[in-house]
């Protein structure tokens, strides 16, 4: 059965029911407040027929006027608890779309980084908005208006079999038709609606991408080559929107048909009846209107039918992404890390990405507490692979990693983190303020606490140039300050947060001299007496450094000291000379 009511539909709209319960009295308020509104439909027909059969007749004028006042009475009621209905229905209805929405970013936050490198950030973030948007057509349309239109019909039905039963049965007669218009289009609707979510994602990618990398683009005159991009994904969007389109407009036309046959039958057979005696002109009128709760609520069940579609694809859409596993701590009983000394051990670590070719080898080694590690390697080596296993970032497929003989996979990650900071090449600055920026991760630190972290981190003195201070709004991604400016920043958001252990990629790379030697300053109090890796790309890194790891291939070449490796590998030798080597030139110059 390829309708809205399967096997699969039914257990993803079981799983939707708890989004619904903390605000479950907003629905039945709402709910009862429709039923209160289709109970109130009801008089205005059966009182045509009374005023055409009897009061015309008799000609009692009084007894029309309060007929008159009383179904005004009852369409103001009516009116009334339609209005607040409404009212209701979408308090109830943003309320879940709130819950649903955060509960999804907080899932996706939670997902490994794997995930996140095989994700493109506009196709999520069209998961997060578009997809459990289209949720809310699922609360106003499926459920409540499933339920007002199904209670309308069987009133109605049972209002029709009370006016005259034969003329009931002859109007049931067209329903078949309706069932089957129904099963015939609800999968191809919910088909079509899945690619046409899934091309929205893909326009928002694109726009994603483009507006993100702006300066890219406009430095290499791309413009019309990312404008070609997004007309590609605009088009593929359009087709499937036009045949969604195509198809929702032919599932009304079956409708608007079979419910315009109906009451054509209806009325040749009533009009029958009529001419011969048998049935009156006003029962006859009132069964017409009567046939509204009949052909009105299969009509509105198959106009729901099209949004019911592009609700369903949306949900399971969403639970795609809640059935992803969260990164989670290995073991049932998680231990604690206190008191962290910050010694780290690597046992027989080998690594890959998605089960590909691995990047890293049988890794082994040992770093002492308040070392400080230099990693040196040619690009693509595994030094960042490795340092990516610290925090967890990544799962070893072999092996094991320790900090004070603890196995980390035991330990909860928030806890695990708590103690590891981390400097990148590429600082991300989040939008909003400097204070902010430096302050992320601990929201309680004191504004003496701010300021002495950003003297650490030499950010102090063009931190206090700037118009607003720490209340400076440094725009997306940091696009306001220098790179350098940038780094500091950075820098004072880890001295900040305190860690033992401290991972350095490549954090003084592409910024001009006076810059590195501020950042170089910094790093100097921040790696004090802390555990550090640092991916070196400076000289002064590998010289002053208490060990030096020489990766090669996704294996460890060699360790120790710059001269010992100077002397006794090669390979060492010849990384210096390509790498180092003429930073000493440059220093001299």
């Amino acid at each position: 059965m390829n309708g809205w009511g399967n096997n699969e539909n039914l257990r993803q709209l079981r799983r939707f029911l708890p989004y619904l319960r903390p605000w479950w009295k907003y629905g039945l308020l709402a709910g009862g407040l429709m039923l209160i509104t289709v109970l109130l439909q009801l008089p205005l027909p059966l009182l045509t027929r009374y005023v055409i059969d009897y009061v015309f007749p008799q000609g009692n004028l009084r007894l029309l006027t309060w007929i008159i006042i009383g179904l005004s009475i009852f369409m103001l009621v009516r009116l009334t608890s339609g209005f607040f209905s409404g009212i209701l229905l979408a308090i109830f209805r943003e309320h879940v779309l709130l819950r649903v929405q955060l509960r999804l970013f907080e899932h996706i936050e939670h997902l490994s980084l794997s995930f996140h490198d095989d994700m493109k950030v506009g196709y999520l973030i069209s998961r997060i908005g578009n997809d459990a948007s289209n949720l809310q057509g699922l609360l106003a349309d499926t459920l409540l208006g499933f339920i007002r239109n199904t209670l309308t019909f069987c009133v109605g039905v049972g209002i029709l079999f009370f006016l005259h039963w034969k003329l009931a049965l002859v109007s049931l007669a067209v329903l078949p038709c309706f069932i089957y218009s129904i099963l015939f289009f609800s999968g191809r609707l919910r088909r079509k609606s899945g690619e046409m979510q899934e091309n929205i994602a893909r326009v928002y990618d694109v726009l994603g991408e483009s507006l993100s990398g702006i300066s890219v683009v406009k430095s290499f005159g791309a413009e019309k080559t990312q404008a070609i991009s997004l007309l590609r994904r605009l088009k593929a969007s359009l087709r499937s929107n036009i045949q969604y389109t195509v198809l929702g407009s032919a599932s009304a036309a079956a409708t608007a048909f079979l419910g315009g046959i109906g009451p054509l039958i209806v009325l040749w057979y009533g009009g029958r009846e009529v001419i011969t005696g048998a049935l009156s002109l006003g029962t006859l009128i009132a069964f017409n209107a009567f046939l509204g709760y009949l052909y009105g609520p299969v009509r509105g069940l198959m106009g729901l039918n099209t949004n019911i579609q592009t609700s369903l694809a949306s949900l399971r859409r969403v639970f795609e992404l809640f059935d992803l596993p969260r990164e989670e701590v290995s073991f049932a009983t998680p231990s604690k890390l206190t008191e962290v000394a910050g010694s780290v051990s690597f046992q027989n670590i080998t690594f890959s990405y998605d089960g590909n070719e691995p990047v890293l080898k049988q890794v082994s080694l040992k770093v002492e507490p308040g070392e400080k590690v230099a990693l040196i390697g040619r690009s693509g080596a595994g030094k960042t692979s490795l340092v990516n296993l610290i925090p967890r970032f990544y799962e070893p497929k072999e092996g094991e990693i320790y900090i004070d003989g603890t196995n980390i996979k035991k330990v909860e990650l928030r806890d695990l983190r708590s103690h590891i900071g981390i400097v990148p090449q590429d600082t991300f600055i989040f939008a909003g303020s400097i204070k902010k920026n430096i302050q992320y991760g601990r929201t309680d630190a004191s504004d003496e606490e701010i300021t002495a972290a950003a003297k650490a981190a030499n950010a102090y003195d063009f931190i206090a140039k700037l118009p607003a201070n720490y209340d400076t709004e440094v725009g997306e991604r940091g696009v306001k300050l220098s790179g350098g400016e940038r780094q500091r920043i950075a820098i004072a958001r880890a001295m900040l947060k305190n860690p033992r252990i401290l991972i350095l990629d490549e954090a003084t790379s592409e910024v001009d001299s006076e810059s590195e030697r501020l950042i170089q300053a910094a790093l100097d109090k921040l790696m004090k007496d802390r555990t550090t890796f640092v991916i070196a790309h400076r000289l002064s890194t590998i010289l002053n450094a208490d060990k030096i790891f020489v990766i090669d291939k996704g294996k460890i070449m060699g360790g120790g000291k710059h001269e010992e490796l100077y002397e006794t590998l090669p390979l060492y030798r010849k990384l210096y000379r390509e790498q180092f080597e003429r930073q000493k030139v440059e220093k001299k110059d």
